[in-house]
């Protein structure tokens, strides 16, 4: 007696697996690239203030305000944030010397920014990101670090010299003399 043939072919089975696996392989594979060139970003240990804000709080603590100009599509800022903003030491180390404020810059994906971050990245000549402004809570002279290169310490240690550098106090010599009582 013959083998009795099966109502559905063995074959087709196996064919709408490969097909199957294949496709799953492709979509995984799409991802990935989709991945690589829009990297999720890091979440940031800093409390980033608004810009009311950190003007309040630095007027208030004396503290500089740490301005951080950024892009979303920027590769340093994403590295930059990875390496030293989200690393909770160094946002320990980061809110104690600054009031930080994060100027997020919106022109690729919206067409244009808001009117505080136009006029703010006008007022600190922002040509590239990222950009990091120092400045004082009585104004004076910021301090720029342009750029981000990748060395996490050496990018503390230049925070660390532009907190130094806006908070020295400027010497008002008082003489004896007509109205200068003591």
């Amino acid at each position: 007696m013959p083998a009795p043939t099966p109502e559905h072919p063995s074959r087709r089975l196996p064919r709408l697996l490969l097909i199957l696996a294949a496709a799953l392989l492709i979509a995984r594979v799409a991802t990935g690239v989709w991945e690589s060139r829009h990297p999720r970003p890091t979440a940031s240990a800093v409390r980033w203030r608004s810009l009311p804000q950190g003007v309040a709080e630095s007027r208030e603590t004396g503290k500089p305000v740490l301005y951080d100009f950024t892009a979303e599509w920027c590769g340093p800022c994403q590295m930059l944030n990875k390496e030293v903003f989200a690393n909770p030491g160094d946002a320990q180390r980061i809110e104690a010397l600054f009031v930080p404020v994060r100027v997020q810059d919106r022109e690729r994906e919206d067409g244009h920014n808001p009117a505080w971050v136009d006029s703010l990245q006008r007022h600190y000549r922002i040509t590239g990101f990222p950009m990091l402004v120092v400045q004082g809570p009585d104004g004076g002279e910021p301090v720029v670090i342009d750029g981000y290169g990748g060395d996490r310490e050496g990018e503390l240690q230049s925070l660390a010299r532009a907190a130094a550098t806006v908070r020295t106090p400027r010497l008002r010599l008082q003489l004896p003399g007509p109205g200068n009582t003591r």
